[in-house]
């Protein structure tokens, strides 16, 4: 007998990291992205398996000269604060994005060189690009451009991460500091793009528990507290998931993985033998083992399996051997008198950075010190708040640090390895690598994009400026009631088309 659903029913949630904001164009936080799926939709749905679907737009084309995108939007749509949605949103949008004043970080970067829209009637929008740039349709089914209601950027200026107000299939209700998110159902939802579910959500509400440490996570869904556990650790996810009494719900996050960027703008990384050495003095399994149960697949590329541009070649590049290591040491000059070691009269000391409120990150960077320190560098672990982290990591301020980056498209390289970007954290640029980035972004051929990816993550490797550690995924593991949970591409949690049964 098929159990009923239950369309009363409000989800909790255990969330494992604080939020930044929830704004859209200012966060560059993986995990709000999840949160920001479930309350803005986007011109585009990515689906999980990469292909571009209609949601706020209905269709599109493309200029023969790559340079214009020709967007027929939906004309049935409204905010949640009862704004309708047309072209002109989309054009608020852009202009809120790309204005100096909003400081965004990953939606402008997502949107490249195509900064202009117009509207050319009343729900046709055209974007316009200086340049030919290929990832832009993907991109726009990212959470991080998420179309917000113009209304609302009018209104809240500075403080529209605290009035979240899109067109999603849950509205915002209320944010309590570091605590909880609540959220409830749009009722005049009508135009999921997603997991074969039309309408408004059988979700009644939702609660996202905010629960940063790991052991509370796992008590609080052991005792019924919750409805899902995000991040489950991994001694955990292997013990519930052997119990058959819950649903394990891996969510596979593209990009780059967790990785770590080598600064090589101070000493002692600024030295590509330390670099290489590092690379080859760490034992990826055994740190994951170590940290995170083994549950995680370890990575050696920059780009993920799975995504256009991923090299198998360059597996191999770095594998687990002190012996090169100490060879490449040894070749550049340095010597080992006692514990570390010296040049010129200076110890091998690293500073490995990690953000305190995300425990794998801690545990990652203290199980890659036990490895470096094993070998002869004086590695130490700083755990900083993420303010602290964030300005260490801009500043240089470090040696190497463990996280992770989100991608739909190799071009998300670009954000760690161009000139002047925010998040080039290694400090370092390549003037042929800048060539075969940008031509990655303006070739539309997809065998010769993944020809000139593929010479960019060699350069990549060859300077060791970011160390791959492994495989990005996102452990859910759910009650055995709760049905429907997907996510978009990307790797980003979707509960619009979940329901829990009686």
């Amino acid at each position: 007998m098929a159990q009923e659903i239950d369309k009363g029913a409000h989800l909790t949630i255990g969330w494992a990291e604080p939020i930044d904001t929830l704004n859209p164009a200012t966060t560059g936080a993986r995990n709000v992205g999840s949160l920001l799926t479930n309350m803005f939709d986007t011109l585009v749905w990515l689906n999980k398996d990469f292909e571009i679907e209609p949601l706020l737009a209905k269709d599109w084309s493309v200029s023969e000269d790559g340079l214009k995108y020709t967007f027929n939007l939906r004309e049935d749509v409204t905010f949640h604060d009862g704004t309708k949605f047309n072209a002109e949103a989309v054009v608020a949008n852009i202009a809120y994005i790309t204005g100096p004043d909003t400081q965004s970080k990953i939606a402008l970067g997502l949107i490249g060189p195509c900064k202009s829209a117009t509207a050319t009637a009343e729900f046709t929008v055209e974007i316009t690009c200086t340049a030919p740039y290929s990832p832009l349709l993907a991109q726009l089914g990212e959470p991080y451009l998420g179309i917000q209601s113009p209304e609302a950027i009018a209104t809240y200026g500075a403080d529209l991460g605290q009035h979240p107000t899109g067109t999603g299939v849950f509205k915002f209700v209320s944010y309590e500091l570091s605590q909880s998110l609540v959220l409830e159902r749009f009722e005049d939802y009508n135009w999921m793009a997603a997991a074969d579910h039309d309408g408004a959500s059988n979700i009644a509400g939702i609660t996202f528990q905010i629960v940063p440490n790991s052991q509370a996570r796992v008590s609080q869904f052991l005792s019924d507290q919750s409805h899902v556990m995000q991040q489950t650790p991994g001694v955990y996810w292997k013990s519930l998931g052997a119990s058959d009494a819950y649903t394990q719900i891996a969510v596979p996050i593209s990009g780059l993985g967790i990785f770590a960027p080598i600064n090589a703008s101070r000493f002692p990384t600024d030295d590509l033998a330390v670099r290489k050495a590092i690379m080859h003095a760490i034992d990826k399994t055994g740190v994951v083992q170590l940290a995170e149960a083994g549950v995680f697949p370890v990575s050696n590329t920059p780009l993920q399996k799975g995504m256009t541009g991923y090299d198998e070649s360059l597996e191999d590049a770095y594998p687990y051997d002190v012996e090169k290591a100490a060879k490449l040491l040894t070749d550049a000059g340095w010597t080992k008198p006692g514990e570390f070691w010296e040049k010129d009269g200076k110890t091998l000391t690293l500073d490995l950075t990690a953000i305190s409120t995300v425990p794998s990150y801690p545990l990652l960077a203290q199980a890659m010190q036990g490895y470096l320190r094993d070998f002869g560098m004086d590695a130490q672990v700083r755990q900083l708040a993420v303010p602290a982290w964030l300005a260490a990591n801009v500043e240089g301020d470090m040696s190497l640090t463990p996280l992770q980056y989100i991608g739909v498209d190799p071009d998300a390289l670009h954000f760690w390895v161009l000139p002047g970007e925010y998040f080039n954290w290694s400090h370092w640029s390549d003037p042929e690598l800048t060539d075969l980035i940008i031509q990655g972004q303006q070739e539309s051929d997809t065998e010769k994009r993944i020809e000139i990816y593929s010479k960019a993550q060699k350069i990549i490797m060859d300077n060791a400026v970011l160390m791959p550690i492994r495989q990005n995924i996102d452990l859910l593991m759910t009650v055995k009631n709760l049905t429907g949970v997907t996510y978009s591409g990307g790797g980003f949690e979707y509960f619009g088309a979940a329901s829990l049964t009686k």
